[in-house]
């Protein structure tokens, strides 16, 4: 069983999320003080975690304070610590594995670059960027 801490920039979505019953991944979620908690041990669920944080960084719907670009890069970073990570065309992830053992806390946006790296080195479907 896993605990991600959605950071406190992200927890009002992630409270629309599980009130809306987007995916399981999110009324698995409960309230810790100021902080969500999304406890798990499906990487179906982390896949959505991760995915979400993904998206939000990649195509945001408008644009992102740096307050909660910081906070996606967060549960991306989260997320793939205790997962692997794959991309799924140029803004969409899948959690594919457990990690042995977690890895330490990095930055975000290594993640995002990695992740941006693998999927332009792909040879695997790519979605078309809509412009």
């Amino acid at each position: 069983m896993v605990d991600i801490c959605i950071p406190p920039a992200l927890a009002e979505d992630a409270l629309k999320m599980a009130e809306d019953n987007c995916h399981p991944a999110w009324s698995k979620g409960h309230q810790r003080g100021k902080y969500f908690i999304v406890s798990t041990d499906s990487l179906d669920d982390m896949s959505e975690m991760a995915d979400f944080a993904r998206v939000s960084l990649e195509d945001p719907d408008h644009t992102l304070s740096k307050n909660k670009r910081a906070a996606c890069q967060a549960l991306l970073d989260r997320t793939h610590r205790h997962a692997v990570l794959e991309p799924l065309g140029d803004i969409h992830c899948l959690a594919v594995a457990w990690r042995d053992k977690p890895l330490k806390g990095s930055k975000g946006s290594r993640v995002v670059t990695e992740l941006r790296k693998a999927s332009s080195d792909s040879p695997t479907f790519r979605q078309p960027r809509l412009s």
